[in-house]
């Protein structure tokens, strides 16, 4: 049985234990707050972006006579003509901080499990990481070509984050290294939930209809095929001043804008999931110094009880 110097000095670990989880805790809840008003905010305006791009998308048919003379002046020509695949490139969020449950873990297994099942296919998977976590777990455990790396930034991401992740994977697509970009990422819930998604980005293609959603089978994950669906008849959009242009100018809008509110919904849920972490580790640490409470008035009473014996003995003896 421990004595009561070991339990004072396991109550008093726990104790400030407790008071670390509490401050980290409060820590959190005021950073998530902040981040779910910028994901809700940012939402509105990527959905009617998306809306956009996929109205663009699917009027280009009707200027198939204009485009055949000056497609090839589009510089994201290639990003709109689906490959076969080969080679998949798969951009992977996670934090740069752990203490936030199984966030990390859940996002890394499935990316772990992608590029085993990826590879059983015969395809060859590549991989740009996000987050710290990310770049220590494939530097440790994986061999596939890293086409790019971010970190130290997943807290507050920006726009020009977005751009350069963006940026990395076209060039890598228009190199001929990737034939298809998706990201895996987290969608954000509330404050208590969030799940996986995967979301595919290149070749470029209409995701009006798109919703997050878990992580899909592999042949509809990387299907070539539009998810497109004809509706009523619609009128004719006049794209000004001609295809090419409004391409070259909404494409980089559209793979940014995607980009930045993934990572804005990844940091929300990495915020939300360290709440719930800390806030659990907190009533845990509560629940145990209770426990260590009366471990030590038992021993204590104990102690008193052994006292009292002795002196009551030592008494009779001396009668």
């Amino acid at each position: 049985m421990p004595n009561l110097k070991d339990i004072r000095r396991r109550i008093k670990s726990v104790k400030s234990t407790q008071k670390i989880t509490q401050a980290m805790r409060m820590v959190s809840a005021a950073k998530v707050k902040r981040a779910e008003n910028r994901v809700k905010a940012t939402r509105p305006y990527a959905s009617e972006l998306r809306r956009v791009f996929s109205a663009v998308y699917k009027e280009l048919p009707n200027h198939l006579g204009e485009l055949s003379h000056s497609y090839s002046g589009s510089r994201y020509e290639e990003l709109l003509k689906p490959r076969p695949i080969k080679k998949l490139g798969i951009v992977v969020m996670t934090s740069d901080r752990g203490l936030c449950g199984s966030y990390n873990a859940t996002v890394l297994r499935q990316a772990f499990r992608l590029e085993k099942e990826i590879r059983a296919r015969g395809l060859t998977p590549h991989f740009f990481l996000v987050g710290s976590k990310a770049i220590q777990a494939f530097s440790r455990y994986s061999n596939s070509e890293i086409l790019g790396q971010l970190s130290h930034m997943t807290a507050a991401p920006t726009i020009q984050d977005a751009n350069m992740i963006a940026g990395t994977m076209v060039k890598a697509f228009l190199k001929g290294k990737i034939d298809s970009i998706d990201v895996l990422s987290t969608h954000f819930i509330s404050m208590i939930s969030y799940k996986l998604q995967m979301m595919p980005i290149i070749p470029l293609r209409s995701l009006v209809d798109w919703e997050p959603a878990l992580i899909p089978p592999q042949d509809v994950a990387y299907s070539m095929d539009s998810n497109y669906k004809p509706g009523h008849p619609k009128p004719e959009l006049l794209l000004e001043p001609d295809p090419i242009a409004v391409l070259d100018k909404i494409v980089p809008m559209y793979l940014g804008q995607i980009i930045y509110t993934l990572l804005l919904e990844g940091s929300a849920s990495e915020l939300a999931a360290r709440m719930t972490a800390m806030s659990n580790a907190t009533n845990n640490a509560g629940d145990m110094l209770n426990r260590l409470t009366i471990q030590y008035n038992k021993v204590r009473q104990a102690a008193i009880t052994q006292e009292i014996l002795e002196i009551v003995g030592g008494a009779e003896a001396l009668k």
